[in-house]
């Protein structure tokens, strides 16, 4: 069988769902993804946006000497590269500084960023620096005194949620990938000719189609497709909620400032954020089950702007508050989340066809997706996995969409720079059932000032039939 002739169905449209529709697409597979939501619509939307290999994951391999968070650091340091280069207009690379208060702490951070650097040749972003007491307060005047300096590095970041649905609007225009969203997986049965997905559509249809493989790609949610299968099956991935915070009218931030140990001993960034606001991030709460559209408890809030303000002497406002689980894969009950790497398991179940793809990170995406396809052609097929053809790029053609922009050019809401057009080509798409997948899903305002987005929202709504119609 020809790889053209075989059909791959991934449920999930969010980072891991895309990798694999990537690897599986550039080697001549039929893919069909299907999206119980909008495309990064769940985790995926929801990270610290950034494109990193990890220094909290690096200082855990230096303590405790795992070969496993070695190999997580260094392939993850390898696919930033990639990541960067793959949408320039929405991947950027940023200095982050790592602030110090003594000559041991000089000499600890700079050794571990120095070993950072190392593992990232010859996919270097650029070498560790130190900045003295003086530079430091010119890059963080807002800083409290006591800093001595800092260690200054480089890390990627990157637009989340829209490069998860350009990466989708991609593989439809370069492989001819199809990508159904608010289409509900029902059950999965194996057969002699395939593997049968019944699914729920948005407009709450039942059917079936048939693929040669499944691959289980819902995250934070993967237990739950687990389960359907097999109802007895232990539990596989603990989650953690990670709650973030957007505060704006504060000063400029020059660079990212990473907080390196809190006193419950996690790690938080400081980060500049769209229309000159600072991303402050994250937490890390064992929660019992994902849920859509998390909220951002208060007193997450709170632990958030405390630690701002043990460090900084400002107020600022909060505009937007966003929180999302994380898919972490553990054998040992015991250990805290905020202890798990983020490294991927990759689970198969040949006699159901189906493959289960556990944990990572949106860094890893891509390394996720060829793992997955190796396992794909190691134990169903009996096969080398072939090279496929390379990818370098992810940019999709938006031509038709400014095209749409100039023939509708109204505003949704006036003074703002959203237009129907826009509005139009993703309806055409049938990737925009909601106003909600417009305003986060493609303008990602929930991410940047809550009440513009529900303005924004309730002008939207106000048109959504009209533009419905004009869709057509």
């Amino acid at each position: 069988m020809q790889s053209s002739e075989r059909r791959l169905i991934i449920i999930g449209a969010g980072s891991s769902g895309l990798g694999v529709a990537l690897a599986a697409a550039r080697r001549g597979w039929r893919v069909l993804i299907l999206e119980a939501r909008d495309i990064g619509g769940g985790t995926s939307t929801t990270s610290t946006k950034l494109i990193h290999g990890g220094v909290r994951y690096l200082e855990s391999a230096i303590r405790s000497l795992r070969w496993s968070d070695w190999q997580l650091v260094r392939e993850a340091l390898r696919e930033r590269k990639w990541v960067l280069n793959s949408h320039p207009l929405l991947c950027r690379p940023v200095p982050i500084v790592l602030p110090v208060v003594s000559g041991w702490e000089r000499f600890y951070y700079g050794v571990g960023l120095r070993v950072y650097d190392y593992l990232s040749y010859p996919y270097r972003l650029g070498a560790p620096q130190w900045i003295g007491r003086e530079a430091f307060y010119e890059y963080f005047p807002s800083v409290k005194s006591g800093i001595n300096g800092g260690w200054m590095y480089w890390d990627g970041q990157f637009q989340d949620r829209l490069y998860a649905v350009h990466l989708a609007l991609y593989l439809v225009q370069r492989f001819g990938v199809e990508v159904r969203t608010y289409h509900q997986v029902v059950d999965i049965q194996a057969g002699l000719k395939g593997v049968q997905v019944i699914i729920q559509s948005a407009k709450g249809e039942v059917y079936e189609e048939t693929g040669d493989i499944v691959v289980n790609a819902t995250g934070p949610w993967g237990d739950v497709l687990r389960r359907k299968l097999r109802p007895e099956v232990p539990s596989r991935i603990r989650v953690s909620r990670g709650s973030h915070l957007v505060l704006a009218n504060l000063p400029e931030l020059k660079a990212g400032f990473l907080i390196p140990r809190t006193a419950d001993g996690r790690v938080l960034f400081i980060l500049p954020w769209e229309n000159h606001t600072w991303l402050v991030g994250t937490t890390d709460e064992e929660a019992d089950a994902p849920t859509w559209d998390a909220e951002v408890p208060p007193r997450e809030e709170e632990y958030l702007l405390t630690h701002l303000r043990r460090y900084f002497d400002v107020e600022g406002e909060v505009v937007a508050r966003f929180a999302g689980f994380r898919p972490l894969v553990a054998a040992d009950a015991q250990v805290s989340t905020a202890r798990l790497a983020r490294n991927h398991v990759i689970e198969v179940w040949r006699e159901h066809k189906v493959i289960h793809l556990m944990g990572g990170k949106w860094t890893t995406f891509r390394a996720m997706g060829e793992d997955t396809m190796r396992a794909i052609y190691r134990h169903f097929l009996n096969l080398p996995m072939s090279e496929g053809m390379e990818v370098s790029q992810i940019v999709p053609d938006l031509s038709e969409l400014e095209r749409l922009k100039l023939e509708y050019p109204s505003p949704i809401l006036p003074g703002e720079p959203y237009l129907e057009g826009e509005v139009i080509f993703w309806k055409r798409m049938g990737w925009a059932h909601t106003p909600d997948d417009i305003v986060k899903g493609r303008w990602q305002l929930h991410l940047i000032n809550e009440k513009r987005a529900q303005r924004l929202k309730a002008a939207l709504s106000e048109k959504w039939q009209e533009l419905g119609q004009k869709s057509h």
